[in-house]
């Protein structure tokens, strides 16, 4: 099997501000396999540094070595080329039949409050009915009371901290918060262990996200009762197997999930469309980040439409990018390599 690894480099159409850092292009790893009657798998590696502490060079050195281990970003892409390519060879989509489509929310950056609002707006017409709202800076509740003002009082309203808060920041935090009718406030502290106290103090639900990656996780988040949701993301999960193992664990325990992504490329976002489809996701998932994109990446799988996006349907991943759009994207190559 001929093994191609690329970087690439996709730029935003404007800096993506959350607690955690600023955004202003996606790195990316892009694992190819070809076997020898020319059928190709494709696995996205999407670390995010200053958010996950995983570097785009830690993941390149690991899915050099071509042996499967390394951190969760590659193990993903790994697992994922190989799937995409095993569909690929069935003629079959890479996830099981389900939904068609998958609701999303529009997640909302943390800048300035009428910026923050004016693109709620325009998400509103767009037939979006959930909205994410990132904070963790002094002007959070100006921007959240803009954006539920932007958007009237029917669509869900999320917040997202991203593990910035103390508990009592936390809790102050929401508590002023809460007024603007919260559907739930994702991870406001970093650990499960404040996610409980925090949980136990205020009345609006809470969801666990960085601290929730693998089964295991998800099982200390239920017996410690630190959450009420759980989002689950397939590249800091290790792979489509153990994101779907965490969602299958979370329903056994009781709590409601959803999937989202960090930035991730278009093949992350249709393995994440499909695993969402065959486990029956029903909470609106955080998957509608392409077209931040300022890439012809942008347009590989159809946009949002009434606040859905469609999953796709195969072969493998179902994702179809030309010579000309991907080199657009590629900064650096790899040898190609047997394995």
């Amino acid at each position: 099997m001929i093994r191609r690894l690329r970087l690439l480099s996709i730029p935003l159409k404007e800096p993506f501000p959350t607690a955690s850092g600023v955004v202003s292009a996606r790195e990316l790893a892009l694992l190819e396999l070809e076997d020898a009657d020319g059928a190709v798998g494709y696995g996205e590696a999407a670390p995010l540094e200053h958010y996950d502490g995983v570097s785009i060079d830690e993941v390149v050195e690991a899915l050099n070595g071509g042996n499967g281990e390394g951190p969760p970003q590659a193990r993903a892409a790994e697992e994922m080329a190989l799937l995409d390519l095993e569909a690929r060879r069935a003629g079959r989509a890479l996830g099981e039949p389900g939904a068609d489509a998958i609701p999303v929310n529009r997640t909302l950056p943390a800048g300035p409050p009428d910026r923050v609002a004016a693109h709620a707006v325009e998400a509103v017409r767009d037939g979006f009915s959930c909205f994410k709202v990132k904070t963790g800076l002094p002007d959070d509740r100006l921007r959240v009371g803009a954006v539920r003002a932007a958007i009237g009082p029917w669509p869900a309203l999320r917040i997202d901290a991203n593990g910035s808060w103390t508990v009592d920041q936390a809790v102050e935090a929401i508590e002023s918060l809460a007024e603007f009718d919260l559907q739930l406030v994702e991870q406001p502290c970093a650990t499960l262990e404040e996610l409980a106290e925090v949980r136990r103090r205020v009345a609006v639900p809470i969801a666990a996200d960085e601290s929730v990656r693998t089964p295991e996780d998800v099982r200390t988040a239920a017996v410690l009762e630190a959450c009420d949701v759980v989002n689950v993301k397939l590249a800091s999960s290790g792979g489509f197997s153990a994101a779907r193992e965490a969602l299958r664990e979370a329903r056994r325990r009781g709590l409601a999930s959803y999937l989202s992504s960090t930035l991730d490329g278009p093949w992350g976002i249709a393995a994440a469309l499909q695993l969402a489809s065959s486990e029956e996701v029903l909470l609106a998932c955080g998957l509608a980040t392409l077209d931040l994109f300022d890439s012809p990446l942008a347009g590989a799988l159809p946009p949002p439409h009434d606040g859905l996006l469609a999953v796709p349907q195969g072969p493998g991943l179902g994702v179809e990018v030309d010579h000309e759009t991907l080199a657009s994207a590629v900064v650096d190559e790899l040898p190609s390599r047997a394995s």
